[in-house]
């Protein structure tokens, strides 16, 4: 089964790739950010991360076995809080809080309908890579793979599940991009050593270690799916969009009762 998973991702990545090449068109220029310097993405990490880090240290201080279950307005919140803390850094080192670029006439991403389509042409790769995950996890760990975030969500009362609704469709997908596509990403394809190419496999790789490892290989691909968006468009909105519709989607299937999904 296991090579019968990476047969199907590749095959539906090579089939999204080549559609996706179709549609490339001319890509929107990229503008350096002369102000960001690389130890500016490592204080940037330092405070990424120190959302987690607050969060194990308030379990702690509540249970020192850390087996209690923290509610869920406060593990977003603190999520909410250090991603926000983060791009106030790059915005304040950058010099500017809303990242922009400049669009030419002959890209073809030029809409929200085209970036749609991007995005569904991608899923064919998508469910290959999410298959073979499934089958490399299972088989490493003995478990799905998961994401904290989505435990338990659909046992959610309603006023919890509209905080985290919120939070997954709507404030992660903005902060993330900024901070790995607006900042890290044009700060990256800016510079000679590296431009746009390496820099969407760079900033795509770092997207997926900041999440679950038990996931790495489908956010990885969504990250080069976003990125991809945000370098043929030019506009920061499409793939803050597109990252808000899929995460949307996700937990809308999460949410719906078990009887009701497929066995």
């Amino acid at each position: 089964m296991l090579l019968f998973s990476a047969f199907m991702a590749v095959s539906g990545v090579l089939l999204s790739v080549i559609i996706m090449s179709r549609m490339a068109g001319a890509p929107a220029p990229v503008q350096p950010l002369p102000k960001l310097n690389g130890y500016d993405f490592l204080i940037a990490g330092a405070i990424f991360l120190g959302g987690g880090i607050a969060l194990g240290s308030v379990a702690f201080l509540i249970k020192p076995e850390l087996k209690v279950e923290l509610p869920i307005w406060l593990s977003l919140s603190t999520s909410c809080a250090g991603g926000i803390a983060t791009w106030a850094w790059l915005g304040f080192r950058a010099g500017s809080f809303v990242p922009r670029r400049q669009a030419v006439p002959s890209r073809q991403v030029v809409g929200m309908r085209t970036a749609l389509r991007c995005y569904f042409l991608s899923l064919p790769g998508l469910l290959g890579i999410t298959l073979l995950n499934i089958y490399l996890i299972k088989a490493i760990s003995g478990v799905a793979p998961h994401q904290t975030v989505a435990l338990g969500i659909e046992d959610l009362s309603p006023v919890n599940f509209i905080f985290a609704f919120i939070f997954i469709a709507g404030t992660q997908p903005w902060l993330e991009e900024v901070i790995f596509r607006g900042y890290f990403w044009r700060h990256l394809a800016g510079r000679d050593d590296f431009g746009p190419r390496r820099a969407l496999l760079f900033s795509s790789l770092v997207f997926a270690l900041a999440h679950e490892w038990q996931v790495f290989l489908p956010v990885f691909y969504l990250g080069l799916t976003f990125g991809w968006i945000y370098w043929r468009s030019g506009k920061l909105r499409y793939a803050i969009a597109i990252h808000a519709i899929h995460n949307a989607c996700a937990v809308a299937t999460l949410a719906l009762p078990h009887d009701l999904l497929p066995n």
